[in-house]
């Protein structure tokens, strides 16, 4: 086989994985990418397997929740205290349970000892900040 066909089926098995690989990120994290904020790591698996993260305790998310409503209302907010608003309409939710909906709703970045008030402006900044803010970067008018 030559090298030229061998490098062309590579490539190609290459970018199918990284396609799938991107078609699994949310709205935020693409947006990161592109933006530069983010980039995506290779890394090694030991014995040959993909590394997987230790189990940890999950908190369960609060039962008067329901995330895909909370994310339609989070998405649609027309500014971030709109958003803040809508999560302290929860009413009382501690934080390892925001820490699940953070990651119920795909919200990234939100670590094991952010307080609540880091938890709560992350949300909403993965959710609607990351909206207004591209929708302000978009509407400045540069000369070039």
């Amino acid at each position: 086989m030559s090298i030229a066909p061998e490098a062309a089926r590579l490539s190609t098995l290459l970018l199918r994985q990284l396609a799938d690989l991107v078609a699994g990120l949310n709205e935020h994290q693409v947006g990161e990418l592109l933006a530069g904020r983010t980039r995506l790591t290779l890394t090694a698996a030991q014995d040959g397997r993909a590394a997987r993260p230790a189990p940890q305790a999950k908190a369960a998310l609060p039962a008067a929740v329901d995330v895909e409503v909370l994310r339609t209302a989070l998405l649609g907010a027309t500014s971030r205290e709109e958003a803040a608003e809508r999560l302290a309409a929860l009413g009382r939710v501690s934080v390892p349970q925001l820490r699940a909906l953070a990651g119920a709703l795909g919200v990234d970045g939100v670590g094991g000892k952010d307080p609540k008030a880091s938890v709560i402006r992350k949300i909403v900044d993965g959710t609607v900040g990351f909206r207004l803010s591209s929708q302000a970067m978009l509407s400045e008018e540069t000369d070039l």
